[in-house]
Formats: structure tokens, sequence, C-alpha cells
């Protein structure tokens, strides 16, 4: 079995938790910390996932750019084409 071990206070003796005993402190930490704690872990980030979103949606419209510039190359090669024929 695995285990986890920490200083009961700074001066106080080694102090060894199973997993088991570790995930059921866990488990109550995270019931203790109450709703408040979760909804303010939501912003912890918000800088840096504005950032990735910013980023995501700047690659998402240089993507549109080249699709849509494949496309006009598309028809205009069809149009040189039919001009060629004619």
């Amino acid at each position: 079995m695995t285990s986890r071990h920490t200083w009961r206070n700074a001066q106080g003796e080694l102090v060894t938790f199973s997993n088991q005993e570790l995930a059921r402190l866990e488990r109550t930490n995270r019931q203790q910390s109450g709703p408040n704690n979760a909804i303010m872990g939501d912003y912890d980030n918000q800088e840096q996932l504005t950032a990735q979103l910013q980023q995501m949606q700047q690659h998402m419209l240089q993507m549109q750019q080249t699709i849509q510039a494949q496309q006009d190359a598309v028809e205009q090669a069809a149009l040189t084409r039919q001009e060629q024929q004619a």
C-alpha cells in the first residue's frame, strides 16, 4: 500500500496517511469548502484562459482565410480553364 507523510505541525511528529485516509480527508475538505470556493476557483486562471481563447479564435480565423483562399484559387482555375476552352 502506498502512503504519504506529512508533519502534524512544524515541531511535531511525522504522520503517515494511507491512500484511503487521504481520499477520505480530501473528500471531507471538498465538502467543507462550500460553493464559494468552487466559484472563486473558476476565475483563478481567467486571464490565461482568455489569452488561450483569443489565440484559438485567431487560429480559427487564419484557417478560415486559408480555406477561402484555396476555394478562390480553385474557382479561378476553373474559370481559367473555361476561358481557354472557349
